[in-house]
């Protein structure tokens, strides 16, 4: 559901190493440091021998110290994800083709991957730099994830660097995936699992029917191993990658301290005979194996499939009903997050700044927050949040 120039979703869719993008290069690194020994020679006056000292371990150039994250907000140009490392410093992606790093005080680039974010003709388009992540194992293999679309307009990718010292080296496409030959409907969002498995958001790419398919890529939560290869244990067999299906926009996952995995999922805009507006919802915890219910139903189970209706198929947690909010990224914040938003799912949305959601019987509440939470929201080392809008990545006051 990008919008026009200013809006990102609109209704319709609710020096040691080369960077090189479309092929591994060779990590940053260091051989194994040699040893030596010395022996007296044997007389009988002879020195006792020498002891052999090993030379000092040499520090890897790759790693950065310590990090504080952003004190204050700084320019980002549609900053579509926000991830965490654990050396505190903050990775950013702008729509546009830019992966950026928040490190030693300032932003940096640290890739750039050849992406579009129009149409052929200059019109609309929901395509671009869309989802981020950093590897579980960060500290010991410094891998970054990112998932954009390609040039050809006809695939998206998800993308790998090893991170040396806030420069992405040895860029690997891990995974390509179809992005359908109209605007919108894209998904790419990342997100890793407590099982260590990459989890991607993709729309249905303005093919409604696909989302309940589950041969079909589109429409879904997909599930991966860290280097690409789908897990053994998927529920629909062990070459394919769906985890969940029948979503139409899937534009924010997030996965909490326990494991629980909530999508955001943008709603209907008159395609598969819905309205035009309203009926964003979202999926708090995502079944293992899941049907969701587009284009089946919309919202909180409101039918178009006559009167078998979503039969069978889950409903989301809670729904904007007839109004539109536009959802994007989520975080869940952790007990030592600032109040309100501690021990809450917290989302951003386009047109309602951040959204709080509290589970409230059937269907969950929400309460609002700050209005510049319109893009990506995730919580700091400091435990503070950080969340962007088309223009800056901001710290909460």
């Amino acid at each position: 559901m990008w919008q026009p120039v200013q809006v990102l979703l609109q209704r319709a869719s609710r020096p040691a190493c080369v960077l090189v993008v479309t092929a591994v290069v060779a990590a940053c690194g260091t051989g194994p440091a040699a040893s030596t020994s010395r022996t007296a020679s044997a007389t009988v006056s002879a020195a006792p021998p020498a002891t052999a000292t090993a030379p000092p371990a040499t520090a890897d150039p790759c790693v950065v110290g310590a990090q504080a994250p952003p004190a204050v907000s700084f320019a980002a140009n549609f900053a579509t994800a926000l991830a965490f490392a654990p050396d505190g410093r903050l990775f950013y992606t702008e729509r546009s083709g830019t992966v950026g790093v928040w490190q030693n005080g300032a932003p940096r680039t640290f890739a750039r991957v050849p992406t579009v974010t129009t149409e052929a003709n200059g019109s609309y388009s929901e395509r671009g730099l869309l989802g981020l992540a950093i590897s579980p194992t960060f500290t010991a293999d410094r891998y970054v994830y990112a998932f954009y679309s390609d040039v050809n307009r006809t695939q998206q990718h998800v993308i790998r660097w090893r991170d040396c010292a806030g420069t992405g080296r040895a860029a690997t496409v891990l995974i390509t995936l179809p992005s359908g030959s109209d605007c919108c409907h894209k998904g790419g969002r990342l997100a890793f699992g407590k099982d260590g498995m990459l989890y991607e958001t993709l729309g249905e790419e303005h093919t409604a029917s696909a989302a309940q398919r589950t041969s079909d890529v589109r429409g879904k939560v997909l599930r991966y191993r860290p280097d690409g290869s789908v897990p053994p244990d998927n529920p629909f067999g062990p070459t394919n990658p769906v985890w969940a299906y029948g979503l139409r926009n899937p534009f924010g996952i997030a996965v909490s301290p326990d494991g629980q995995i909530a999508v955001t999922n943008n709603g209907p805009s008159g395609d598969a005979g819905s309205p035009t507006t309203g009926y964003d919802t979202l999926i708090l915890s995502l079944a293992r194996g899941g049907g969701y219910q587009w284009p089946l139903c919309f919202g909180y189970s409101h039918p178009l499939a006559g009167p078998a209706g979503c039969a069978g198929r889950t409903a989301p947690d809670w729904s904007s009903e007839s109004s539109t909010v536009v959802p994007t990224g989520a975080a869940w914040i952790d007990a030592s997050g600032p109040r309100p938003y501690a021990g809450h799912l917290v989302f951003c949305s386009y047109d309602a700044g951040m959204l709080i959601v509290t589970p409230t019987g059937a269907h969950a509440s929400v309460a609002h927050g700050p209005a510049q939470c319109r893009l990506a929201v995730v919580e700091g080392p400091d435990h503070a949040l950080y969340m962007s809008d088309t223009g800056h990545i901001d710290k909460l006051p």
